[in-house]
């Protein structure tokens, strides 16, 4: 170094390498000058070497003799110790000093060489210096040779030292600035030249050390070009003697995506002129990124949905989001300097606030549920987080909370536990499959399942539920049933199923596709119900249906063949004679005819009826009007055209026809017969004279007439037919004071006017009119629409028709803010509130 800019070094262990006009010191360790000379002597004369050795160590500590008597031996010396400095005598046998000068050189270059003789020439001496010794001392009388030998030791060891820490250093600062990824340069003050940069400058700006050593300004090239002009605005301040830092992009191959930081320092003379300018440039790009992301990160936290807020360690808010504003009511000029205390509700305890405080403060996570207030008292619930910040020591200096509102999400999952309840408490068992996984697994059994099939959920879940079919479940049953699930369609099959331990059980299986609010399906429902009993009820009504028919046609055979003979006989004498008596034997084998067909028909009619199908009840009546002999008798249908029924048509027949045949006969030629809808039934009705109450009780039973002609069965047989259904009738007075049959419990009675809410689609789909729902179901649609009126006037509707008055009166008495209405559908509970309609499966 040259000028102001000076290193001094003393003789510690760690050196102080200081420049003058800097205000920090740079420490280098180095090697201790005060360390031991290791000295070989050579000389011939014994008698000199000892003696040199004793003036040089007694007067000298730090010197130590390696004494040897020629050159050979001292060259075998060298190569096994290490040795400060050689001094050598030039006159000896052998090898002269000279001579082992030039074979020192050839392996110690560096080491100190004193030629120190007392026979040497001014010949001896250039020579010597040709050869590279470091110093050459005449022999003299006196002690005072010691002394100086002693110096010119000390000099040449403390040259060699020097040279050899500067060398070290130089070599440290050179791989300390090869090692770093900063780039340290230094250029002349005009910086028209470089004098010293190193090689991390090619990398971060795109540019070979080569071209910046021709073109030292050529780094603008590489910077951005909206900040090149900046740039060299600086530089020109460098010149000026200025410090400069600033901040740009470089590095065009890469567009200018590395950022650096760039200081300047012009160096001084004493005299104040700038001698050259040095300093060092950092990539920062990585923290450009990281305060990009920053910035990103407070416009996220102040856009977030999320509130937020800072405190200090004594709970003091100092920061809130403006999610925090708009849900506690408070402003941040209004929450800024108070504590969270002003949200809280009083529904929890002191302990509950000490606990949170001694998580957080303790350097933990807090997390959990909180009741908080509002600023107008508004109570809502949160999942809120509260965690420590800690800087690079890791002491916590702030608290950082985080919650969202989960009040709806707390009402909904009161909800779901209490459906999930009701479900897992359901008397039906109830199963769930997902439709996404290989072979639809169960995901969901309740316990009603598991009490049914004898099957834990444990060993239920993950298989399909056709383990409980067995070998003769029916085939075409199974594939219907697959079908429609493939078709995402509804439906209701019966199955031989199997339970665990083996037993047989019928399974009226009902399966319907589940869909979330977007319309996707998600899961399949199946419900199951155990119908053993019912199936072998039904077998044995049938065997007795077959020993009855059996019977009736024994009967029939063995009753009409002496009846078929009679009338044969009779038609043979009437026509070899004529007699009045003949007319009335006519007259007593047509009774016994009739009696006969009615007795048939009353024991067929009570057979039990399994099999049902839709039948539209305005075009049944009008056909059996169209067979009843009447002369100016009519008839009045108040009946919709799309009403339909369950039943047997055949059998529905002979009741109309008997009832229409029992008011034409009882009621007069211009009799009119009436026919309208119940709630769940129907009614036939008539103006003629009726009948007496006390008889009322008596119109039923086989054989009872009024009618001189009549049998006595038809009414019975309707009152049989009507059970066999699993109805109900009733007779009482018309509004005309003629006869009136309810007959009511009639599955499907009722308006087919009606739409089934909630498709697939979510869209409302119409009833095939041909197939249409139970009366309870359509009831359920009748009450939801009307419920889903603002300005419900239920009396006014067309629900009284269809509803029981006491449900009705329910409904009027719970419509307030907190109506609820549970009623049963089938095998379906309902709940109607006013956040909308819930079903479930009940047994």
């Amino acid at each position: 170094m040259t000028d102001s800019s000076t290193i001094q070094f003393d003789t510690k262990n760690y050196q102080q390498v200081q420049r003058e006009d800097a205000r920090s010191t740079l420490c280098i360790g180095v090697a201790d000058e005060a360390d031991q000379i290791d000295v070989l002597h050579v000389d011939d004369d014994e008698s000199i070497l000892d003696l040199s050795a004793t003036f040089l160590e007694k007067n000298h500590d730090l010197l130590s003799i390696h004494k040897k008597l020629d050159a050979e031996e001292a060259l075998d010396y060298l190569e096994t110790t290490e040795i400060d400095c050689i001094v050598s005598d030039y006159d000896m046998p052998g090898l002269n000093g000279i001579e082992f000068l030039e074979q020192v050189r050839e392996t110690h270059p560096d080491v100190p060489f004193i030629l120190y003789t007392g026979k040497g020439s001014e010949k001896v001496a250039s020579r010597a210096i040709s050869k590279g010794v470091t110093d050459y001392l005449q022999k003299g009388t006196g002690t005072e040779q010691y002394e100086l030998l002693a110096n010119r030791i000390d000099n040449a060891v403390a040259q060699r030292r020097s040279e050899q820490r500067a060398s070290r250093i130089e070599r440290w600062l050179i791989e300390l600035a090869e090692e770093t990824t900063n780039i340290l340069w230094i250029f002349t003050a005009d910086m028209d030249d470089v004098i010293f940069i190193n090689s991390a400058f090619e990398e971060l700006y795109g540019i070979p050390i080569d071209r910046l050593r021709d073109d030292p300004l050529c780094f603008l090239e590489a910077t951005h070009p909206e900040e090149r002009q900046r740039v060299a605005q600086a530089v020109e301040r460098l010149r000026d003697g200025q410090t400069v830092e600033i901040e740009h992009r470089v590095n065009e191959s890469e567009d200018y995506q590395r950022w650096v930081y760039v200081q300047g320092k012009p160096i001084h003379t004493d005299d104040g002129e700038v001698t050259r300018v040095v300093g060092f440039i950092t990539e920062i790009t990585g923290r450009k990124e990281r305060e990009q992301q920053l910035r990103k990160f407070q416009r996220a936290v102040e856009s977030s949905g999320h509130v937020m807020y800072f405190t200090d360690l004594d709970g003091i808010i100092e920061w809130v989001n403006p999610a925090f504003e708009e849900k506690t009511g408070y402003s941040a000029e209004e929450a800024i300097g108070e504590n969270p205390q002003i949200l809280q509700s009083g529904e929890h305890d002191q302990a509950f606030y000490e606990d949170l405080w001694e998580t957080i403060a303790t350097g933990h996570v807090w997390r959990g549920e909180v009741i908080n207030q509002r600023k107008d008292g508004e109570h809502y619930t949160i999942d809120q987080t509260i965690a420590p910040v800690t800087d690079e020591s890791g002491a916590i200096t702030h608290f950082v909370a985080v919650n969202s509102d989960i009040t709806e999400q707390r009402a909904t999952k009161r909800e779901l536990e209490t459906l999930q309840t009701a479900i897992d408490n359901a008397h039906s068992p109830l199963i769930l499959t997902d439709p996404h996984k290989e072979d639809s697994p169960m995901v969901y059994v309740n316990e009603a399942f598991e009490d049914l099939t004898g099957y834990t959920e444990a060993e239920a879940l993950g298989r399909n539920c056709r383990f409980l079919q067995g070998d003769d479940t029916d085939p075409e049953t199974v594939d219907r049933l697959r079908e429609a699930i493939d078709s995402e369609k509804p439906i209701t099959v019966e199955l031989r199923n199997y339970r665990k331990d083996g037993t047989l059980f019928w399974n009226e299986l009902s399966v319907a596709p589940v869909y979330d609010a977007d319309g996707n399906l998600i899961r399949y429902l199946g419900t199951q119900r155990d119908i053993t009993d019912r199936k072998e009820h039904i077998q044995e009504l049938r065997r007795q249906n077959d020993r009855l028919d059996e019977f009736a046609s024994v009967v029939s055979h063995d009753l009409r063949n002496p009846l078929n003979v009679a009338d044969g006989r009779l038609q043979l004498a009437k026509d070899e004679c004529e007699s009045t008596e003949l007319s009335h034997v006519e007259g007593a084998l047509d009774r016994m005819g009739a009696l006969i067909d009615d007795l048939l028909t009353l024991a067929r009619q009570g057979e039990t009826i399994t099999d049902f199908e839709s039948i539209e009840l305005a075009a049944l009546v009008e056909n059996c009007w169209a067979t009843v002999e009447t002369t100016s008798a009519s008839l009045v249908v108040e009946i919709d055209s799309g009403t339909s029924i369950q039943g047997d048509a055949s059998r529905l027949k002979q009741v109309f026809e008997n009832l229409m045949r029992n008011a034409v006969e009882h009621g007069g030629p211009d009799v009119t017969v009436t026919v309208g809808e119940l709630d769940g039934g129907f009614y036939v009705a008539d103006d003629g004279p009726g009948i007496p109450e006390e008889d009322r009780s008596q119109i039923f039973d086989a054989g009872y007439s009024t009618a001189n002609a009549g049998t006595g069965f038809g009414l019975s047989i309707v009152d049989q037919i009507v059970g066999a259904h699993g109805w109900n009738i009733q007779v009482t007075e018309s509004e005309a004071g003629g006869v009136r049959f309810e007959i009511t419990g009639v599955s499907g009675a009722g308006s087919a006017s009606y739409e089934r809410v909630g498709g697939n689609n979510g869209d409302s789909q119409e009833y095939d009119r041909s197939t249409p729902p139970p009366s309870d179901e359509k009831t359920v649609i009748e009450l939801c629409e009307a419920l889903d009126e603002q300005d419900v006037d239920l009396d006014s509707t067309p629900l009284h028709q269809y509803v029981d008055p006491e449900a009705l009166e329910r409904v009027v008495n719970s419509l307030d803010d907190d109506f609820e209405i549970t009623f049963a559908v089938d095998t379906v509970s309902v709940t109607v509130t006013p956040n909308g309609v819930h079903t479930h499966c009940r047994e």
